[in-house]
């Protein structure tokens, strides 16, 4: 071989060995975003020690939620769920110190609520209608549901601490506003659709056009997404409202003590339908009608004519005017949880130390979470650390007990957290994943609901990625915290509300807010599983893939 040869060679070794170094160097990274299955060239390792429990919550702080719960929900796993709300008015920008002119005879004549649905436009007909599917609404009853004027101020700050907290109302204190509910019900219509049969409708709402003598026209106006559009008293308003002393409408203080709100109040039922709604989207609106001015000198309106023909009576002028109160201040959703016989006694004596068999998660008001211990055997994650393991991803695996929940609605996602410090993982932060559907987001940390690929098909699995949070277990010496899980309503909400009490047998004292907003759960397979048992291949997994650098 010629020296040229013997260069070649050289450099092509170089060169070769070069590259698969660099591959070597970057496999880490690249490993790290993989979202499928395909694991090519990784070993498996499923028998770090993970030990799941769970842990009942109790009564839990509701008050001022971004999403609140109205209804009844017959769960036939869980239980029943029996919701009520109450909420502060406050008034529109153009409704504060208003100055209503008696002599121009303002006439109220219609007052709606309003309250949208969570939909989506899933089509449109060839007139314009726009065609819906609403969300967040569980169960098929019809809804027995009355709406009062509320008596009981809801306070800014605690008293007991001199107004230095904050006041906290809990899910259980529902009494508290029964008890001071004023008057009869305002929606008091002759429809029964309105009240005591009432059913949320998907149809799209179409206000119309009005003409000169204010009389509605076929031509449509605007067309809204649909809600609950309840007709309530005028008379009750026309009192409450266009009869107060200008001080209690002069700002939006003075007219919280003067209208304390509105409490919304669903009677009892073997089953029912709850929905979820955000009621700070709502209104009350005011439509009415004065005459648009006074001939000079006199308290006569002034007219117009239908028609040419001299003998046709006069008829007034009129302008239409509204008056907006919106649903805005202080709020509390007040949830009643009547637990099932099995859920109670799935709940009752979690065994921290070896873990359940059945992870029974629930949201809502005294639902349940479950606590989770990483590498508790002696020893377990030092040694973890000395075998040198280049960990490529890292995820832990809850499959759904589909017999327990056959006939219950799913939830779509859980939550993953940090159980010492109130916060997400640290996969959940480094995830920027998003959806056009923000409940979807940070899809690569999961926790969304695997479902067999058939029609109505039921849920299989969750897989949550923790891959950041191991590798920081092995390589950086951070400190292996107790983590929680709960059933989640949004992915993008990691704030938490305070429980009544601290709970047993962890003390506990809050719980992530967004599993206070989903009132749905689900039964999945624990760590309490031996080999022998048929159950073992189901059981909660802490899957590690990785490469062994020697």
């Amino acid at each position: 071989m010629n020296k040229i040869s013997i260069l070649k060679s050289i450099i092509s070794f170089f060169l070769i060995t070069l590259f698969f170094a660099s591959c070597d160097k970057d496999f880490n990274t690249i490993g790290a975003n993989i979202i499928d299955d395909n694991h090519f060239g990784f070993e498996l390792d499923t028998l770090s020690s993970a030990v799941a429990f769970v842990q009942p919550t109790g009564v839990v702080q509701t008050n001022n939620l971004p999403i609140n719960q109205l209804g009844v929900y017959a769960n036939p796993v869980f239980g029943k769920t029996k919701a009520n709300f109450v909420t502060q008015l406050t008034l529109a920008s153009g409704s504060q110190n208003p100055a209503f002119n008696f002599d121009l005879k303002p006439e109220i004549m219609d007052v709606y609520l309003n309250i949208p649905y969570f939909s989506t436009k899933t089509s449109t007909e060839t007139d314009g209608t726009g065609i819906y599917k609403l969300d967040s609404i569980y169960g098929d009853q019809k809804m027995n549901l009355r709406v009062y004027e509320s008596g009981y101020h809801i306070q800014d700050y605690d008293a007991s601490t001199n107004a230095q907290d904050a006041q906290k109302y809990y899910n259980n204190q529902d009494n508290l506003f029964n008890n001071n509910k004023i008057g009869q019900p305002l929606n008091n219509s002759e429809d029964k659709k309105q009240n005591t049969e009432f059913v949320p409708d998907p149809t799209e709402v179409k206000v119309y056009k009005r003409d000169n003598a204010l009389e509605p026209t076929t031509d449509i106006e605007t067309r809204l997404s649909p809600r609950m559009r309840l007709k309530l008293d005028s008379t009750y308003f026309y009192n409450k409202i266009f009869l107060a002393s200008n001080d209690k409408l002069i700002s939006n203080g003075s007219f919280k003590d003067y209208m304390k709100g509105l409490y919304f109040q669903i009677e009892d039922a073997p089953n029912g339908r709850l929905m979820k709604l955000n009621f700070g989207a709502g209104n009350i609106t005011i439509t009415y009608k004065q005459y648009a001015g006074l001939k000079p000198g006199t308290k006569d309106p002034i007219t117009f004519d239908d028609d040419s023909d001299p003998t046709t009576p006069s008829v007034p002028q009129y302008v239409l005017k509204t008056f907006v109160i919106n649903l805005a201040g202080n709020t509390v959703n007040l949830l009643e949880q009547t637990n099932s016989n099995d859920y109670a006694s799935a709940i009752s004596s979690p065994n921290p130390v070896a873990g359940d068999k059945k992870l029974n998660l629930k949201g809502g008001a005294e639902g349940s979470i479950a606590i989770i211990d990483l590498f508790g055997k002696p020893n377990e994650l030092s040694d973890l650390k000395q075998k040198g393991w280049l960990v490529n991803e890292a995820n832990l695996v809850f499959y759904v007990d589909k017999t327990a929940m056959a006939s219950a609605i799913e939830p779509n996602r859980i939550y993953l957290y940090d159980l010492k410090n109130h916060r997400p993982v640290l996969d959940y932060v480094t995830d920027f994943s998003t959806n056009k559907d923000s409940k979807l987001n940070k899809v690569i940390h999961g926790g969304i609901l695997e479902k067999e690929d058939v029609v109505g098909g039921r849920g299989i699995k969750y897989k949550i990625r923790i891959t950041n949070h191991i590798r920081n277990l092995i390589s950086k010496d951070s400190t292996n915290v107790r983590l929680g899980l709960a059933v989640s309503e949004s992915i993008l909400i990691t704030s938490n509300a305070k429980l009544k009490n601290t709970t047993s047998p962890t003390a506990i004292d809050r719980v992530p807010l967004s599993n206070v907003l989903n009132p749905l759960g689900t039964i999945l397979y624990g760590s309490n599983y031996p080999f022998s048992e048929k159950e073992y291949k189901y059981r909660m997994k802490l899957e590690i893939y990785y490469t062994k650098l020697n």
